[in-house]
């Protein structure tokens, strides 16, 4: 709705300059504009402007009229935007300062958990060791999902050929890590048949938020973000097998 004010008050306006107005994420802005395709469109001079739907859009917007138009959300929208931490990746990914701390703690936390019970993660999988030490664990938990940053930045290279917002990708990748964060504590206080039942749960579960950071951090649809989710648990199978994990 910001950017639709904008334009419809300012007329068409380049990227810098909605930037520099909404004081938003470039993958943030970018997403919307993507999701706006039919609302907002580009000129010769690169300058984004309302289309005839868009300053429909935004007329109904300025007189009040607008919920009378689009409706709320549905209930399937509204779980899930829940599902994918919709506010709270919006919030993080938007406003780098806040969002990197919260990410580096969510890290912190699932490396410390490796570290207290003994696992060694493989991208998004746990692996139980009795030779690597509390130390080792915790940085390898450090180092694996410094891969899985790496992997998924080159996959949007490869997939979107859009540089930038890599901040914001590698803040919506660690707060993705969140509920697999949690499984060496479930696995600690659990019975191992519980813990290794909810495993898959939360390792699907990241893959969607992953898929979600692609969409804010790059700013595509999710629904273009969601192979590269793919692609990742597929590299995570492989190497599993090449490891003699598959069975563990």
């Amino acid at each position: 709705m910001r950017i639709l004010r904008l334009l419809g008050e300012r007329g068409p306006l380049p990227f810098k300059e909605l930037r520099r107005e909404l004081r938003m994420g470039v993958g943030t802005i970018y997403y919307h504009l993507s999701v706006m395709s039919d609302l907002v469109a580009q000129d010769g001079k690169r300058r984004y402007y309302l289309t005839e739907a868009g300053l429909r859009l935004f007329t109904a917007l300025r007189d009040g009229t607008l919920y009378s138009i689009v409706g709320g959300p549905s209930l399937a929208e509204r779980v899930l935007k829940a599902v994918l931490l919709a506010p709270l990746f919006k919030l993080a990914c938007g406003k780098p300062k806040l969002g990197l701390p919260l990410a580096l703690a969510i890290i912190f936390f699932g490396a410390l958990g490796c570290s207290r019970a003994g696992l060694m993660p493989v991208l998004l999988f746990y692996a139980k060791t009795t030779t690597a030490g509390g130390m080792e664990l915790f940085f390898h938990y450090l180092g694996q999902w410094l891969v899985i940053f790496l992997i998924c930045e080159g996959l949007c290279l490869a997939f979107f050929r859009r540089l930038g917002a890599e901040l914001e990708l590698m803040i919506g990748v660690d707060l993705a890590s969140l509920p697999t964060a949690f499984f060496p504590y479930l696995y600690i206080t659990l019975p191992y048949d519980v813990s290794a039942k909810l495993l898959p749960l939360l390792q699907l579960w990241s893959i969607l938020l992953i898929c979600s950071a692609i969409s804010l951090g790059k700013g595509v649809r999710l629904d273009r973000a969601v192979p590269i989710g793919l692609i990742l648990m597929s590299l995570n199978i492989i190497v599993l097998s090449f490891l003699g994990l598959l069975a563990v």
